[in-house]
Formats: C-alpha cells, structure tokens, sequence
C-alpha cells in the first residue's frame, strides 16, 4: 500500500472501493448514434444556441449579396422600354445589322431592334418605331440611322441617334420630360428636351426641321455653347461647308411630323 492510500481515510477508501466494484454497462448503441450525429451535424450546439451561423447568413455574405440584389432590382425598374415596331409599310427591306426583314416580319424586326442599334430601310417603304411613352422615330425610304436604346426612367437619362443618310422624324413622349435627346449628321449636332422634329440629310447637307417645342443646332465639332437655337415652326439649314441658315420650316415636314403623332400619340401618352 503506497503512502498515499495509508494517508486516506476509512471512508474514503471504502467510496473507492465501492465505485471500483460497479459494473461498467455499455452504453446503448442508439443512443451512441444518435450522440454521434449531433454531435457530427452540430445539432447538439444549435440545441444550446452555440452552433455557428451558416455561411448564407454571415454578415460578410449577407450585405453583399443583399446589396447586389437590390442593384439588380434599381437596374430592372431604371431600364426604359424597348422599342416596337408601330408600323412598316410598302415594298422593300429592313436591315438591322446584317440582317434584312419584310415587311411582314414586324415580330422578328421588333425583336432585332428592341435595343437599338443600326437600321437601313430600302426600297419604297417606310418604318415607324416606339418606345412607349418616351419616344417615336419615323424613317422614310432609304434611310440610314443608328439609334440607341430608349432613354431610363430614372437615371442616365439620355438616348442618341446618327442620320448617316435619309429622313428621320422624332416626336417625344410623356415619359420623356427630363431626358436628352441628341441626334448627330455628319454636319450637326442636335440636342433637343421634349419636341417633334425631323432630321433630313442628303448630299447638300442637313436640314433641321422643329415642328413643335424647339431644339439646339451646332456644328459638328463645335462647343455646345455655340448651339443655335430652333424654335417651333422654324428650320436649321447647314451645307457640307458648314454654312448655316434659319429658315421656315418646311411643309413636308409638317406633314409628316403630324402623321408621327396620329400613328403614335396614344402610345407616347401625349
């Protein structure tokens, strides 16, 4: 007997010996496998609130991913409508790219341009586009213009178009009063706010025609500050040699600006 045991008390020797004798039962093998899965899961710890949060929930994933959510959403609800095809009539093709339509393929036209991008009308015919509520462009036979997808609703709030060649004709909407619209030719530049003007441009030049509000007329390449301004009823006459002139406007014009807004109005919400 160590010096240890000699030290203890009878009572205590006596506990020892006794928990010594117990019989050791093994435990149930249920009970162990279900100890093991908590354990395993961390069920054990959600149990008593000490299990860490899942990866989805950490503060570090969660605001992000939250944010980027709700950037997606602002973009979705900022986005301005597509442009649809109002009406194409006559005989010749439609060229979006590369690709030329009918006519009767107004479905496939609407779904080529619903963004934007370059349209060539040849033949006799003509196309009639609108983006509702914003805007509509008119093109006459064989004209030639790129145009930019519709202006947004809240922010960037601003569309383009370049007449490389023909007549263009744009009315605005309702939804367009604080947005930008800016046409280019190769002689000027024209920035209108809300109005209905056509844009023709030929080998002698570009003839800016407004109908109705008024809109700024500069030289390709000249400061904003410079523009003229074209008040409804009057036109900007600008040769190759960048010589200007304002003049009436033309009745051809006003023909066809008026007929834009009998296809379009109800569309436009004017």
């Amino acid at each position: 007997m160590s010096p240890m045991d000699e030290s203890r008390k009878p009572g205590e020797s006596a506990a020892r010996d006794a928990v010594r004798a117990l019989a050791r039962e093994r435990p149930d093998d249920a009970f162990r496998a279900r100890l093991r899965h908590e354990f395993v899961s961390a069920r054990i710890l959600r149990r008593h609130g000490l299990a860490p949060r899942p990866w989805f929930a950490r503060p570090g994933v969660l605001v992000p991913f939250a944010a980027g959510v709700l950037l997606a959403l602002a973009t979705q609800a900022n986005r301005g409508p597509d442009w649809r095809v109002l009406a194409a009539n006559g005989e010749g093709r439609v060229w979006v790219a590369e690709r030329a339509f009918t006519p009767a393929q107004t479905v496939e036209l609407a779904r080529a341009l619903r963004r934007g991008g370059r349209v060539r009308v040849e033949g006799a015919m003509t196309l009639d586009l609108v983006a509702p509520g914003v805007a509509a462009v008119a093109l006459a036979p064989n004209t030639d213009v790129s145009l930019s997808a519709a202006s947004n609703r809240l922010w960037s709030r601003a569309m383009n178009a370049h007449v490389e060649s023909g007549d263009a004709y744009f009315t605005t909407g309702g939804s367009f009063r604080g947005a930008v619209l800016d046409v280019a030719t190769a002689e000027v530049n024209v920035r209108a706010m809300g109005t209905a003007f056509a844009v023709l441009r030929h080998a002698s030049g570009t003839c800016v025609c407004v109908m109705e509000g008024h809109v700024h007329v500069g030289l390709v390449g000249s400061p904003e500050t410079g523009m003229a301004d074209v008040p409804e009823g009057m036109r900007r006459v600008v040769g190759t040699d960048l010589t200007a002139e304002t003049l009436p406007i033309l009745d051809d014009s006003v023909h066809h600006l008026h007929a834009q807004r009998a296809r379009a109005g109800g569309t436009l919400g004017r």
